[in-house]
C-alpha cells in the first residue's frame, strides 16, 4: 500500500531525526545538570537547585521536539504523491504517532493522571509550532524576517568569516539556553531586591558553560564545500582558527556583558584552547537546531573542571588569571593554526 510506504520512509525518518538528540548526552551543560541532580540525590535532598535548570533545558527542546513529522517530507514531493482526500486524511493522523510530544502527552496522562497537565502541555507546542511555521513561512517570503540576517557586519580581513561563524553559532540551541541564563541574572540584578554580587560571576559562569561544548565542534557544521573554501583563501590556518574563536567570544561576551564579564570570557578562552584539538582532529557530527554534542572524556572535563575553576579564579584574584587564559588560548591558536594542514 502506498500509505505504508510513506508511514515506513518517515518511521524511518523520525528515528534517525531522534538520533540527533544524542548529542545531549555529551554536552558540557546537560552534564553538568545531571551531576548537580546526582549530588543532590546521593546527599539525600530534593534536587532543587537543578529545577530552574531543567525547566530551561525542557523548554528549549519543545522547539524542536515540536515540529510537525510531516515537514520532514520534502512538500514538492509531498504534492506529487498520488494520494486520496481520505489516504492524505490518513497520512496526517497517522503521522501524529511518530511525533515525540504524542509520546510524552501520553507519558504525563499516565504518569500524572490528570488531562488539564496534558492539555496545558499541548498547548503549548501548539503554540510553539504555530510559532515556528510562521516564521519559517516568513523568512521564505521575506528575508528580512530572517534574524540571522541581523548578525552586523564585521571590518578587517577576517570579517566575513567571523559574521558567517557568529551565524553557524546561532544556528544551534546551546546559546538560547545561555540567553535565557543571561536574560534571568539581568533580570535579578535589576529587578531584585538585595540581589547578591556573588550571584553574578556564578551566572557568568554557566552561561560560559553553556556554550562550552561548540569549542569542540568549531568546524561541525562546515560541510565539505566549507572546507574547500578554507583552502582556497589566501588565510593561514591560525587566522581561520582566530576568526571562529572571535565569533565565539563576541557571542559570549553580549550574554555576560549584563553580569560579570571577567569569569565568562575567562572559561570562554579556556574552553577554546582546550577545544581546538577535537575541533581540527575528531569528525564530530552536528545538526543545525539541535544542542552541540562532543566528547566527555579528556577534552569535556577539562572544558568544564578548568573553565570553572579558572572562572571563579579571575573572579578573586582578578584580571591577571583573564590575561593568562588569553595567552594559554593564543598559544593554542598558534600551534593547532600551524599544525593544521590546509592543502
Amino acid at each position: 500500500m502506498p500509505l505504508y510506504a510513506i508511514l515506513s520512509a518517515l518511521r524511518r525518518v523520525a528515528l534517525r531525526d531522534l538520533g540527533t538528540f544524542q548529542s545531549i548526552k555529551v554536552n558540557n551543560f546537560f552534564l553538568f545538570v545531571a551531576l548537580l541532580i546526582w549530588g543532590a540525590l546521593v546527599s539525600g535532598v530534593e534536587p532543587k537547585s537543578a529545577e530552574p535548570l531543567l525547566l530551561l533545558l525542557g523548554f528549549i527542546m519543545m522547539f524542536p521536539l515540536s515540529s510537525d513529522p510531516l515537514a520532514r517530507i520534502p512538500p514538492q514531493r509531498l504534492a506529487l504523491w498520488p494520494l486520496s482526500h481520505g489516504q492524505a486524511l490518513a497520512l496526517r493522523l497517522s503521522s501524529l504517532a511518530f511525533s515525540p510530544l504524542v509520546w510524552i502527552t501520553v507519558f504525563l496522562i499516565i504518569r500524572t493522571a490528570s488531562a488539564t497537565v496534558a492539555v496545558a502541555f499541548v498547548s503549548l507546542a501548539a503554540a510553539i509550532q504555530i510559532a515556528g511555521a510562521w516564521s519559517r513561512r516568513a523568512a521564505q517570503h521575506s528575508p528580512h524576517w530572517n534574524l540571522l540576517r541581523y548578525v552586523p557586519p564585521v571590518p578587517g580581513r577576517l570579517g566575513g568569516l567571523i559574521r558567517k561563524d557568529a551565524r553557524e553559532l546561532l544556528s544551534v540551541l546551546d546559546p538560547y539556553i545561555a540567553l535565557l541564563l543571561s536574560a534571568g541574572g539581568l533580570a535579578y540584578r535589576f529587578l531584585g531586591d538585595h540581589p547578591d554580587p556573588h550571584a553574578l560571576p556564578i551566572l557568568s559562569v554557566l552561561v560560559a558553560l553553556a556554550l562550552s561544548t561548540y569549542g569542540q565542534s568549531l568546524f561541525a557544521l562546515d560541510a565539505d564545500y566549507g572546507m574547500m573554501r578554507y583552502r582556497l583563501l589566501p588565510l593561514h590556518g591560525w587566522e581561520i582558527l582566530l576568526a571562529k574563536g572571535i565569533a565565539f567570544l563576541a557571542v559570549l561576551f553580549v550574554l555576560v556583558l549584563p553580569l560579570s564579564p571577567g569569569p565568562g570570557i575567562t572559561f570562554g578562552l579556556w574552553a577554546l584552547a582546550v577545544g581546538h584539538y577535537s575541533s581540527l582532529n575528531l569528525q564530530l557530527p552536528q545538526h543545525r537546531w539541535r544542542f552541540v554534542g562532543g566528547r566527555m572524556l579528556p577534552v569535556g572535563l577539562l572544558q568544564a573542571v578548568g573553565g570553572v575553576a579558572l572562572g571563579f579564579a579571575e573572579r578573586d584574584a582578578g584580571p591577571l588569571v583573564l590575561l593568562a587564559t588569553a595567552l594559554a588560548y593564543a598559544a593554542s591558536v598558534f600551534w593547532f593554526g600551524r599544525t593544521w594542514r590546509l592543502d
